[in-house]
């Protein structure tokens, strides 16, 4: 059996829906057919409000030269009228009902308390919304989305004359097109008259939807809780219901990209790094542990990695790890210590690191696409259930491919600045001797990170001469301390 996508709803019914094909009053038969549909839903466990409006009797904006606020009153008594018609309908066919009425006429019906009305609705009994919001200036559209909203239904069902929104009257106009879906913000800007534009502002801001349909086709209220496609369907888009998709993807994205970079600190350059040993594990009593868990990690040289072990009992574990990792280092273990020295790295081993690396962008390149594939599989599952329009799915699908192409991008600039660190790496010891400005040129292409600058007495008569770097020294995590002095400038 097909599940029910809606648990509590509004029903809105216009007065005109009432009066059936009557110009004024209330039609009982098009009355008890409302009360039979409603009484269908009740029967499925579904939680029902229903909001009336009062145009078959009075319409406020009709008083032509009368005071605002009383043609409002009087419109507001209508709905009262037409409320208890239904009221008095349903409870003929055995559905408890319970009439609030925002301005209190406590003899014929309850005083709206919004805790009352759901709990009424809890207990499988009827809401009908009675004398709009008490207020004047406000259709009882406006109460519709005001009590959906306070009551938290899910939906509100818009039941019309017509069997959904239209480009023109339809009535008027053979030709008009119908809508099958639209975003609030059409509605308001195009004028389509859905609702009014309170009504409409109230729904779109707490992320109501509605559903616009004919009244007069048999089942259509029922197809409507079910989620079938049927009138006009109503919501924010996919940028207010939806963009917890676009959120997603990236958060994904970016995971992809971490890991890429990780994955880019384990492969060796020219210099040593302690990101070389991030994926080796040490079998620390029985349970495979991090390395930098059980031991400090120091680049005391730009060539050596030296592992201080926390507990010495472990030592040769992560000889042993060292051994059968991919590092391809034997390490030298004096019974304290383990120091890795790294040798240059020939032209052909650097080929193949640039090889492994441009492997590890295209695995990212492909994990990012496969993340687009699966939001756009979502948003077209969307479209199919009609959750969004063809519209928004073309439109966060133009967003998801906005996001794939820019974490495509950062993934190539890794990959490029990966190689440029692999192929082109300056020997520290040949930066020594020249100007300062040139050597920090040097180690920012080199991607290094220079800690401090220090300077050491000035040579001879150099006071003013320029700054040159005398000595380097690489810090544990293979941050450098440059030692600058003055030599005295060369005349002709």
């Amino acid at each position: 059996m097909e599940s029910i996508k809606y648990k509590r709803v509004i029903l809105k019914l216009s007065g005109e829906a009432l009066a059936g094909e009557k110009d004024f009053g209330l039609d009982q038969k098009t009355i008890e057919n409302i009360a039979k549909r409603v009484k269908e839903l009740v029967e499925l466990n579904v939680q029902v409000a229903v909001v009336v409006g009062g145009g078959n009797f009075w319409r406020g904006r009709s008083g032509i030269g009368m005071d605002r606020t009383t043609a409002d009153n009087m419109g507001m008594l209508a709905t009262v009228i037409n409320a208890l018609a239904l009221q008095d309908a349903l409870e003929r066919i055995d559905v408890a009902t319970r009439v609030q009425t925002a301005i209190e006429m406590r003899q014929i019906a309850e005083p709206y308390i919004r805790r009352r009305a759901i709990r009424h609705l809890e207990k499988g009994r009827v809401v009908i919304f009675a004398a709009g919001i008490g207020n004047p200036y406000f259709s009882t559209d406006t109460t519709a989305a005001l009590r959906a909203a306070e009551i938290e239904a899910e939906v509100i069902l818009l039941a019309k004359k017509v069997d959904g929104v239209y480009d023109s009257d339809p009535v008027k106009n053979p030709d008009a097109q119908k809508f099958d879906s639209l975003l609030y913000m059409d509605v308001l800007k195009k004028g389509l008259g859905v609702m009014d534009s309170t009504a409409t502002s109230l729904c779109m801001d707490n992320s109501i939807p509605i559903i616009v349909f004919g009244i007069n086709k048999t089942g259509n209220i029922k197809r409507a809780v079910f989620g079938e496609k049927i009138g006009t369907y109503v919501k924010g888009g996919w940028w207010i219901m939806d963009k917890q998709i676009l959120k997603d993807a990236e958060e994904r994205m970016k995971k992809v990209l971490t890991s890429l970079k990780s994955e880019f600190a384990t492969i060796r350059t020219g210099r040593a790094s302690t990101a070389l040993l991030d994926k080796i594990y040490v079998d620390y009593y029985g349970t495979p542990t991090p390395i930098n868990q059980v031991a400090s990690l120091s680049v005391p040289e730009p060539k050596m990695i030296v592992i201080q072990p926390w507990d010495m009992k472990v030592l040769g574990a992560i000889e042993k790890a060292i051994l059968k990792s991919d590092l391809g280092l034997t390490p030298n273990n004096d019974g304290k210590v383990i120091r890795l020295i790294l040798p240059d790295l020939t032209a052909e081993r650097r080929k193949e690191l640039v090889k492994l690396s441009s492997k590890k962008a295209e695995e990212a390149r492909v994990a990012v696409r496969n993340i687009r594939r699966e939001f756009n599989d979502r948003l077209k599952k969307q479209e199919k259930n009609h959750e969004i329009s063809e519209d928004d799915m073309k439109r966060a699908q133009e967003e998801i491919q906005k996001l794939t192409d820019k974490y495509i991008e950062e993934i190539d600039k890794a990959l490029e600045q990966k190689e440029k660190d692999i192929m082109e790496v300056w020997p520290i010891n040949n930066l020594l001797g020249l100007e300062l400005q040139e050597v920090l040129e040097k180690l920012k292409l080199q991607g290094e990170t220079v800690k401090d600058i220090k300077y050491t007495r000035p040579i001879k008569g150099a006071l003013y001469g320029k700054p040159r770097v005398v000595r380097i020294d690489t810090g544990p995590q293979g941050e450098l301390t440059l030692w600058v002095a003055y030599f005295p400038e060369l005349s002709d």
